[in-house]
């Protein structure tokens, strides 16, 4: 590597490394002939003036071209640069910049050779200042052009030199030093793509006046800004225009992040980051902006943007919705937030619920109303399903799965493994639910209650009085036996059976209904039991009787643990009459109209309905099960 470019690397990386001179035969002949036609000329209509630039081999110096009486810039070699290389670099120049008529190159007025064979170069006088020295002053960039965003005004440079480049490839020429300190900027907002000394063109036209791509195998550019490929041809990889829009990719890195993109503090270390060609933009950078930059400068050629017209519309693209960009930059800031609050463990309380859906409120706004402004908004589209899915996920840790359902609902294409895990769990609550509402039904003491209050009052009744009627006829009292107790008891059985197959919709609809059913045809049955299991143990009719009486108060304190806890009134009385009849038999059936009574009166305060008379909601579930019973009876039955 030469001394010359090793001292750039080290000393000054934002300045251009010139490659050695390559310079053809046809080169040389076109100097010679440009000095033939210039021996004579009027050199003199020029009047310079003071030096306004200068680089490493050229000065620039006002003059006025007297002719016209107009100002114009004139650029010559330095007189210790004076030799027939430096000569025709800066003739290329001038043919390269000459063959590029474009509104952001300044133009070549013409060109000639002074009578000392150094060649002399008169183009327009821009008064104006480098981009690079207003990238970062957003107040001189105000004061100077009334432009108050800063980025989006820099942008509006890059894609004006971008311009330049895209008319320039389409001349074939490759410029290879685009930097903001080879931009000017006019006093009116002019801008001017400056410097291109190193510029080699993709096609030979035979002339010799532009140096070849093909030849261009040595390191050059500014190393701050430069392209692998311009390391040199050792990797086989050729200057192309592609060269230009990584340039102009790391142009854009600088305007984002505020600073080059290849820096370090040795040659090593910036070659290094050159050839990776991967750098790291700040996160406050606009992620649709970061992707553009990115794409510019990938390190394989191919893989980056066509075109710089192509760089140049996406850029465009980018300032088209830079507002939709901003909401969704906003929105993942309250996004992230969101996914604090949910990371952090704690009790499912009202306050954290309502933090929660603040957030996620807000952040989901911000999302839409960036897909408002620009649909295709990747950033925004997947900001609101990451929002949408974290919430669900909350939802569904909650025990709300139809919550999570309907959030993933409102996304065009939700998770599907979220979604289905939220539709399972919907289904296995919808099937808990229904269990739930079954058992509630099956326990509803509303349903038959008419039925069932009904049915108590006249046994209890009936009971209460028969015992009176055996007591006060004493020819009844003489005709006492066990087969009479057994029968009584079996034509209450037959009589409560057919009244249970009439009532038998309404006795069946309910769990309740059916034990308080079955209970009153098993006391019946147990009476009969009971009445000759003591005929058999040869117990007396009336201490069977007394027994009898302990029988429904058995049957009634069972009813009360397992079936309704407000008929323990009737079971104390039960029992307190068993005992009454137990020490004084001869009171027995007094005893049994009291337990029996107590009972009837007991179940008309629990079950009697508000109104006798059937409600519209009570005949309309009646009509229900009326009509599911005769489905299920022209059901056929499987064989």
């Amino acid at each position: 590597m030469a001394p010359e470019t090793l001292a750039t690397l080290h000393d000054s990386p934002r300045s251009t490394i010139i490659p050695p001179a390559a310079h053809t035969t046809a080169g040389g002949r076109a100097l010679e002939i440009l000095t033939q036609l210039s021996r004579g000329s009027g050199l003199g209509q020029l009047e310079t003036g003071d030096v306004i630039g200068e680089g490493g081999m050229g000065v620039i110096r006002a003059a006025t071209q007297v002719a016209l009486g107009r100002g114009v810039a004139v650029k010559t070699l330095k007189p210790n640069r004076r030799d027939a290389t430096a000569s025709l670099d800066l003739l290329r120049e001038a043919w390269v910049t000459g063959s590029i008529e474009h509104p952001n190159v300044v133009p070549v007025h013409y060109l000639e050779v002074d009578p000392d064979g150094v060649p002399v170069i008169v183009m327009k006088r821009i008064a104006g200042v480098e981009w690079s020295k207003l990238l970062g002053d957003a107040a001189e960039v105000e004061r100077r052009f009334g432009a108050k965003d800063l980025l989006a005004w820099n942008l509006g440079i890059l894609m004006s030199v971008l311009n330049a480049l895209r008319y320039a490839h389409s001349r074939g020429v490759v410029h290879r030093d685009v930097k903001p300190s080879n931009v000017m900027i006019g006093d009116f907002g002019e801008v001017y793509l400056l410097d291109w000394g190193i510029a080699v063109s993709l096609v030979d036209d035979g002339s010799g006046r532009l140096p070849l791509a093909v030849n261009a195998t040595q390191l050059a550019g500014t190393p701050h800004y430069m392209a692998p490929e311009m390391l040199g041809a050792a990797d086989g990889r050729p200057i192309t225009e592609q060269t230009d829009v990584y340039l102009a990719g790391s142009v854009l890195f600088e305007l984002v992040a505020g600073r080059p993109p290849h820096e370090g503090k040795t040659a090593g270390a910036i070659i290094a980051s050159v050839i990776a060609s991967s750098p790291t933009l700040p996160g406050s950078a606009a992620p649709e902006l970061a992707r553009i930059c990115l794409r510019a400068m990938h390190e394989q050629p191919a893989e980056r943007f066509p075109s710089v017209d192509a760089l140049r519309l996406a850029i465009q693209g980018y300032l088209e919705h830079r507002g939709s960009a901003d909401l969704a930059a906003r929105a993942a800031v309250r996004l992230d937030e969101l996914r604090v609050v949910l990371a952090t463990p704690g009790a499912d309380t009202e306050e954290r619920h309502e933090v929660i859906y603040r957030l996620f409120g807000g952040c989901r706004f911000g999302f839409h109303e960036a897909l408002a402004v620009w649909p295709d908004n990747a950033d925004a589209r997947a900001g609101l399903a990451a929002a949408t899915a974290a919430v669900a996920e909350y939802e569904l840790a909650a025990g709300n799965p139809k919550g999570a359902v309907t959030l993933l609902g409102e996304l065009t294409e939700p998770p599907a493994e979220l979604l289905a895990r939220a539709r399972a769990a919907v289904e296995a609550a919808a099937r808990h639910q229904a269990e739930l509402e079954k058992l509630r039904a099956e326990h509803d003491r509303t349903l038959g209650r008419r039925t069932r209050t009904f049915f108590s009052v006249i046994l209890g009744l009936t009971f209460g009085v028969l015992p009176l009627v055996n007591e006060w006829w004493p020819s009844l009292h003489a005709a006492e036996s066990h087969g009479r107790d057994t029968l009584i008891a079996l034509g209450a059985f037959i009589i409560l059976v057919g009244l249970a197959y009439w009532a038998r919709n309404t006795l069946r609809a309910t769990a309740f209904n059916r034990k308080i059913s079955a209970t009153g045809l098993f006391v019946f049955a147990a009476q009969m039991i009971l009445s000759q299991g003591a005929s058999a143990l040869g117990i007396s009719v009336a201490e069977a009787q007394v027994f009898m009486i302990f029988l429904w108060g058995v049957i009634t304190t069972m009813l009360t643990i397992a079936v309704d806890l407000w008929l323990w009134p009737s079971a104390v009385v039960y029992i307190a009459s068993f005992l009454l009849s137990a020490h004084s038999p001869e009171l027995r059936f007094y005893a049994m109209a009291v337990g029996n009574f107590s009972f009837a009166i007991n179940a008309l305060f629990r079950w009697a309905p508000a109104t006798l008379r059937p409600t519209d909601e009570e005949r309309a579930a009646r009509d229900a099960r009326d009509a599911d019973a005769r489905a299920r009876a022209r059901r056929p039955r499987s064989s």
